[in-house]
């Protein structure tokens, strides 16, 4: 054997000889996705956002004039922005893109986003609403958890 064919051998253990099923053949070990690693973390944005926003077991819908208007959760979502990108996959998002048609810097489009990525549906609906004694049409939106 000559010097090459020596340092090419491998001793002991190698990473893949773990990796081998009942059938012989290898398995590739996954790795663990951001809802798998953060899925508790990801449920106190949750608990946050729907205390924020007024959602409940009772109360399942908000309207999108509320959403808009509400500082609170705006303010909210600015803070917790570095949180976000860490326990989401967000590069598809419309507010971390650099077109303002894809939703750049719209909080209630980062809301939503939030929301979808944690396996709720949300539906619309246009209601007429009666404000400060005018009559005007809303959107009504209703969270529901899959």
């Amino acid at each position: 054997m000559n010097k090459i064919e020596e340092d090419n051998k491998s001793v002991g253990n190698t990473s893949n000889s773990d990796n081998i099923n009942e059938n012989g053949k290898m398995e590739k070990k996954s790795r663990s996705t951001k809802k798998e690693m953060y899925n508790q973390e990801r449920e106190e944005i949750i608990k946050e956002l729907n205390e924020i926003i007024g959602l409940n077991e009772n109360n399942k819908s908000v309207l999108l004039y509320d959403l808009e208007t509400n500082k609170k959760v705006k303010e909210n979502l600015k803070n917790n922005i570095e949180k976000i990108k860490k326990y989401y996959k967000y590069g598809t998002w419309g507010y971390f893109s650099n077109d303002i048609k894809k939703g750049m810097n719209n909080e209630i489009s980062l809301l939503r986003a939030i929301y979808k990525n944690d396996n709720y549906d949300i539906t619309s609906k246009r209601k007429i609403y009666e404000r400060d004694g005018k009559k005007r049409l809303h959107i009504e939106l209703f969270f529901y958890k899959k």
